[in-house]
C-alpha cells in the first residue's frame, strides 16, 4: 500500500534519481555496488552517504535513494 508523503521529499534532479532507482532494481538480487557501477559517480554517493554497497536495492530506503541522486547531482 503506497502512502502520499504529507511533504514530498526534495529531489534536486528527478531524472538522476530515476537513473539511480531503474538501475538498482534493474536486475533482481543484485547488491547495490553491482548495480550502480555504470553510473558515474553513483558509488561515490553511496559511500559518501555512508550507504553499505552491499546492500540489496529492497532495503535502501526512498530518503537514502534521494540522497544519493542528491550527491550525484552535485558533481
Amino acid at each position: 500500500k503506497l502512502t502520499p508523503r504529507p511533504v514530498p521529499l526534495a529531489v534536486a534532479d528527478m531524472a538522476t534519481l530515476e537513473r539511480v532507482t531503474a538501475a538498482a532494481f534493474g536486475q533482481r538480487r543484485k547488491m547495490m555496488r553491482q548495480s550502480l557501477k555504470g553510473l558515474p559517480g553513483a558509488l561515490d554517493a553511496l559511500d559518501a552517504e555512508g550507504i553499505d554497497p552491499q546492500r540489496r536495492a529492497e532495503t535502501v530506503s526512498v530518503e537514502e535513494f534521494v540522497a544519493v541522486a542528491r550527491r550525484m547531482g552535485r558533481n
